[in-house]
């Protein structure tokens, strides 16, 4: 089966051009495309509509093909990016991209040129990484020179209603009541942070929304 994805990063801005694109494609169902107005720095799985997709697309039965107008449709962050794909390829959900003219799997096999794409972006990934740490030590060197830097206050830490909000794929999973070790493995988040995040929300004080 053939799920589409499109994303636009404001309500104002049409999709359009994405949903021709798809055309090109064949397969094209009303019921099957799946469509988030939101800012692409948003993890995939953190998406309204992605997440729908997600679910439809592990509960067909068929060999399922994911198509996407390009691969900054998933996201703006390479490491985001990266991470989605492999979920989908554990899961054996092919994803196809138009404008990079790849999918990632063929006969229900990884594709081994997929996977050259996917380690030149992990390369990337990794250089980017590098260059942001240098950035960080160089401005905490300079700020110490000049005795502007003071480091983190000490007993400072993340309100829960902010982790809540970061982490709220893991809250919607915890309501479905999957186990850690599944929503580890799909959101790739840490067992301790789910296990943060439960704490949180089976206290009085928290309830898990819709």
């Amino acid at each position: 089966m053939f799920f589409f994805y499109s994303r636009v990063s404001t309500a104002e801005q049409n999709p359009s051009r994405q949903l021709e694109s798809f055309k090109t494609i064949g397969h094209l169902k009303p019921e099957n495309v799946y469509i988030d107005k939101i800012q692409g720095n948003v993890p995939f799985f953190e998406r309204p509509e992605a997440i729908k997709l997600f679910e439809a697309a592990t509960v067909s039965l068929e060999d399922d093909t994911i198509v996407i107008d390009s691969i900054d449709r998933l996201g703006r962050n390479v490491i985001d990016i990266l991470r989605t794909i492999q979920v989908f390829t554990d899961n054996s959900i092919n994803l196809k991209s138009i404008k990079e003219g790849f999918q990632t799997m063929v006969d229900g096999h990884e594709n081994p040129m997929a996977k050259i794409v996917i380690s030149v972006m992990a390369s990337i990934a990794e250089l980017e990484r590098n260059k942001i740490r240098e950035r960080q030590a160089e401005g905490i060197s300079i700020a110490k020179a000049s005795g502007r830097y003071k480091g983190r206050k000490l007993g400072s830490r993340q309100s829960n209603e902010k982790l809540l909000s970061k982490h709220a794929i893991v809250v919607q999973k915890l309501k479905k009541g999957m186990t850690i070790q599944d929503i580890a493995a799909l959101t790739k988040r840490s067992s301790k942070t789910i296990i943060k995040v439960k704490k949180i929300i089976t206290q009085d004080k928290y309830t898990i929304s819709a």
